[in-house]
């Protein structure tokens, strides 16, 4: 699933200066006095989830540039842009309409203590893990010498002697690991007339020609709903430089909507004319976005183009957990089929990932799914191939299409079954077998 691995591993590496989502408090606090007529600031305030000294997270570039001046050093990269301050010691990051530069609309999103800030407060140079953790509790995140308190919107990294070396400050979040249960649709198709053209249709030119791209695979999420396994392991892959705001970047980049750096607006820069989003209850390994969430999102009024055109549409998902108790699955496969009855403008297929899930593709007792598809005419968007997030199942049954052959068949419109159409995402990845199973299925059966 790209979502838990290759999507995340990409988005990594091209967030190496990863920043947080630019949420200001409601009353940002005051910048720290500092002295007009010296060289220097005074020592400047750790104040996690809000700021450090003079720079709070949701200031505006103006509003930076206003109080600590330009900086000492910029560094750019795909819309994220990083402020340098010798004094006070300060590293700002920032998202931007603009590639290299800030633009004016740009906005703090992270704000870290570079080695020669002098501090003072709670939080200081030089001070002990344990002394660090009687203040703020058990890290909800470690991977090496980084630890992350995600629910206060502090990461702090140590330096062998275990004594805290850099702090970095962003939005806080309490995590709610375990889904919800499933609901059914609680909107309907909208009467009201389509929204209107305000500009030309975002096309893609290749070879002389011009189309319209569609981008089918895009993972949606929240950092509350996302396992802190799955992170660890995400940023155990990735350059030191990456993890201190990293949590926060998770949250920036799957937001749908998000100022500068959301997907839409990375479709948008890279000539991508529209996006469908997936629910998932991949909660055992990475995270989940349950289908109520993707619905709010494809309800969104932002869900339009420029040119008046829909931006996203959605693939529902089933939670399987529990799913042989009495009662569940009828629950949970009538709440499925109601994103297909009352919103078939922006729900167009199930998306699965049975690895993650922990269910074998040949289950019989998880084969339900197949008949909602039937019934609505929608295909199937299926995980195969191996996956490294701790918890994944590594047994081929889970993720090698080979034992799904059987169903592909019932569901071939041929067989008694209404047809199913079923797509094997990323081809069997990772395992030469799963690879040429996945390529001999789709040869052989013509609902592949």
């Amino acid at each position: 699933m790209r979502f838990p691995y290759q999507t995340w591993l990409l988005v990594c590496v091209v967030l190496l200066s990863a920043c947080a989502e630019a949420e200001a408090p409601d009353s940002p606090p005051s910048p720290a006095p500092f002295d007009d007529g010296g060289d220097l600031f005074d020592p400047v305030m750790v104040m996690p989830g809000e700021g450090i000294g003079p720079v709070w997270v949701g200031m505006s570039l103006d509003e930076l540039v206003d109080t600590l001046g330009e900086p000492d050093s910029k560094t750019a990269f795909q819309r994220l842009i990083t402020y340098r301050y010798v004094v006070p010691g300060i590293e700002v990051e920032l998202t931007s309409s603009e590639a290299t530069t800030a633009s004016e609309d740009a906005r703090v999103c992270a704000v870290a203590t570079m080695h020669m800030a002098e501090l003072t407060g709670g939080l200081l140079h030089g001070l002990e893990q344990d002394e660090v953790e009687a203040q703020f509790g058990v890290p909800t995140i470690v991977v090496g010498s980084v630890h992350h308190f995600t629910a206060s919107g502090l990461a702090v990294k140590y330096d062998e002697e275990r004594r805290a070396i850099a702090y970095s400050v962003w939005p806080g979040f309490e995590s709610e690991l375990d889904p919800p249960e499933m609901l059914p649709a609680q909107t309907e198709v909208p009467k009201e007339a389509a929204p209107t053209s305000v500009g030309d249709p975002l096309r893609y030119e290749f070879d002389g020609e011009l189309y319209e791209v569609v981008d089918m695979h895009l993972h949606v999420g929240r950092n509350s709903a996302r396992k802190p396994e799955g992170i660890e392991f995400l940023l155990s892959q990735l350059p030191l430089s990456a993890h201190m705001n990293f949590p926060v970047t998770a949250g920036l980049v799957t937001d749908a909507y998000a100022d500068h750096v959301g997907i839409k607006e990375h479709l948008r820069s890279a000539g991508v004319s529209h996006g469908v989003l997936l629910a998932a209850y991949t909660h055992h390994t990475i995270g989940y976005a349950e289908n109520r969430f993707l619905e709010e999102l494809l309800d969104d009024p932002r869900n339009v183009n420029a040119d008046g055109s829909q931006w996203a549409w959605g693939l529902a998902s089933l939670n399987f957990d529990g799913f042989e108790e009495p009662g569940v699955a009828e629950s949970r496969l009538e709440a499925l089929s109601s994103y297909f009855v009352q919103r078939p403008d922006v729900f167009i297929g199930i998306k699965l990932a049975h690895a993650h899930q922990a269910v074998a593709f040949d289950d019989e007792a998880y084969l339900g799914v197949y008949d909602i598809a039937a019934q609505h005419d929608v295909p199937i968007l299926l995980h195969t191939g191996v996956s490294p997030f701790p918890n994944t199942i590594a047994d081929p049954h889970y993720y090698d299409p080979l034992s799904l052959e059987a169903v592909i068949e019932a569901y071939n419109g041929s067989n008694g079954a209404p047809r199913v159409e079923f797509v094997l995402a990323h081809a069997g990845q990772g395992d030469a077998r799963a690879i040429e199973h996945s390529l001999q299925l789709a040869e052989t059966h013509d609902n592949v």
